[in-house]
């Protein structure tokens, strides 16, 4: 507006009546130039104060810069912090798990080494129950002869003291035989064979046994 101003005084003044007198026209001209004057002093105030805004915006562009510049560097910051940290907890799990590894290793070799040594131990148990079983059949075989010792020491007691009349006499009854005279007298029928000096089995009626 203040543009189109001063060109329509121009205009006017360039295009007025050249029936003015000289004082008036100069005084015309006067006015013009103190208009056109005015006219530029408003245009560089304008002008200053157009500067000075850019100026500020300027400014605040720049701070508004600065303070971007500063959250985006605190958030670098921050994620680098973050990126530290996760690294740093990726580095203690592979600690951990390196550590659980070894450890797990151990525990396989601990394992491999008990289950050689239970089945070593398992070996070296049956072996000992053979032997136990092999040890009771033997004692158990030892114990049948020291029976069968027992009773050919008891026969031979009971001949001896036979032979030596330390005996009675038994007379055959009917019906009796030797198992029955035998059992009779806790003895075996090969004992009262002997302590008689029987030949066959068969007895008579009143036939008189040596029995203990």
């Amino acid at each position: 507006m203040k543009y189109l101003s001063l060109f329509s005084l121009l205009l006017f003044a360039g295009c007025s009546p050249l029936k003015t007198s000289q004082h008036d026209e100069k005084h015309q001209w006067e006015l013009t130039l103190h208009e056109v004057q005015t006219n530029v002093d408003d245009l560089r105030h304008d002008t200053n104060c157009f500067n000075t805004e850019i100026q500020l915006l300027g400014g605040r562009i720049k701070s508004f810069e600065n303070a971007l510049a500063g959250l985006k560097q605190q958030e670098i910051e921050k994620q680098q912090t973050r990126i530290d940290q996760i690294a740093q907890q990726l580095l203690s799990l592979e600690r951990k798990w390196a550590a659980f590894e070894k450890k797990k290793e151990a525990s396989k070799e601990g394992l491999e080494g008990l289950s050689l040594h239970a089945k070593e131990t398992t070996m070296a148990l049956t072996q000992f129950k053979d032997r136990i079983t092999e040890l009771e059949s033997e004692i158990l075989s030892q114990s049948r002869r020291l029976e069968t010792l027992a009773k050919l020491k008891a026969n031979l007691d009971t001949v001896v003291k036979a032979l030596k009349g330390e005996g009675k006499i038994y007379k055959v009854r009917p019906g009796d035989s030797l198992e029955k005279i035998a059992k009779a007298h806790k003895i075996d029928v090969p004992t009262l064979k002997e302590m008689n000096q029987l030949k066959k089995d068969l007895l008579d009626v009143d036939q008189e046994l040596n029995v203990p």
